[in-house]
This record gives structure tokens, sequence and C-alpha cells, in this order.
């Protein structure tokens, strides 16, 4: 077993226990995409705009309560499907979405067909995953698309770690990690996508850290 391995699966771990706790006052507090720039939303709009046409399902990966799920849906996606680390926040988006396959599940390792699916909205789910994890992560998203399948990523951009304390008014802490854009679209690239937009926006509001965005497509 290599050094990295224990680590990852330290975070992991950390992440689940995370969102296990604030499940409920996550889901309270974050209901919908109010929390969205137009920016944010007009990424997902052109994900949804450049999926292939076809029967294959659009998966949530890192579905959390479910509230893209509901975004989805509204943007006309009508196959849908969920997965998320956290047992609890599984339980949140299935009570939302009663009638959408939803289940635990890691970003490495979905249980699903290859190509599968013909889109992934992986929202705000690397901000769990070390630089050194996310190869493994976008082979897993390869795997399970059919070819011309989508992939949009959406996190905080910058370097190094952030620290969440008091989350969602629970007296527990926890690091999130920041990734540069550029960074993981040639990490993208190099597990055999086409990277068709890069973007990063400044904090606004009471965000701390600039966000980021890639979306590319399945070769």
């Amino acid at each position: 077993m290599s050094e990295i391995e224990p680590a990852v699966e330290d975070l992991r771990h950390a992440t689940r226990r995370f969102y296990d706790t604030v499940a409920d006052a996550y889901a309270a507090a974050l209901p919908d995409t109010r929390a969205e720039a137009p920016l944010d939303l007009g990424t997902i709009a052109q994900f949804v705009a450049d999926l292939p046409r076809g029967d294959g399902v659009v998966v949530d990966a890192g579905c959390g309560s479910g509230r893209m799920l509901t975004h989805l849906n509204g943007l006309g996606v009508s196959s849908v499907i969920g997965f998320d680390l956290s047992p609890a926040m599984v339980a949140q988006a299935r009570a939302a979405h009663p009638d959408v396959l939803i289940e635990v599940a890691d970003l490495t390792a979905l249980p699903m067909q290859d190509a599968a699916a013909r889109g992934i909205l992986c929202w705000y789910a690397v901000i769990h995953t070390a630089a050194e994890e996310l190869p493994a992560v976008f082979a897993e998203a390869r795997r399970v698309l059919a070819p011309g399948g989508g992939i949009l990523l959406g996190f905080q951009a910058g370097a190094g770690e952030r620290l969440i304390q008091r989350a969602y008014g629970h007296d527990v802490s926890f690091e999130a990690i920041l990734h540069e854009p550029h960074e993981v679209a040639a990490l993208v690239k190099a597990a055999g996508f086409d990277v068709t937009t890069v973007a990063e926006r400044a904090a606004r509001g009471r965000e701390r850290h600039a966000q980021g965005f890639v979306l590319a497509r399945r070769r």
C-alpha cells in the first residue's frame, strides 16, 4: 500500500462523518440554487445543452441533498440518478426525489456499467478529493460515460486547503481542498476528455475563494 492510500481513506471517512453530521441543516440551508451565481448556473445550462441525445442517464456525482437533481429536472433532464458518499445526505436526497435512483457511492467507484451515462455533473464534490486522487475520479467518469458524454466540474479555485468552521450550525470543522482550474482541466484532458470550457470567477458575497468550472466531453 502506498503512502497516499491511507491519507485518501482518512479523508474519505472524515468527509462522510462531516456530511452525516450536517445533513439535516445542509438540506435546510441549501434547498435550491439560490447560492449559485448566474455564471455558475450558466455553466450547468451549457452542460445540459451539450449533452448528447440518447437513452443514457445523467449522473449527479456527489449529489448531496439532491438540490441539483431538482435543477437538472427543471432544465428538462428527465433521466437522472444520484450518488453521494454520505448515507445521511443520500437519505435527504431520496426523501426529496423518491422516484430517482440515489445510492451511496464514492467518486472513484460508481456502481454503473461502462458507457451507461451521457453526462456527469460533479458539482462541488471534488472539494473533498486530494489532487493525487483526481486522476482516479476522472478515469472512473470516463468509464461510465458513453463516447461524447459530458462532464461538468464545479469547485473552489486556488491552491491548498480552506477551513470550514461551525458548519451549518454544528460545532464541527473540516478542511476542504482548493484546485486550480487549469490544473484540473489538464488532468481531465489526460483522462481522455476534450476540454471545452475552463472558467474562473472571483469570490462574491460571503464567498472567500474564487470558483472554478471545467466542462469537457469524453472522446
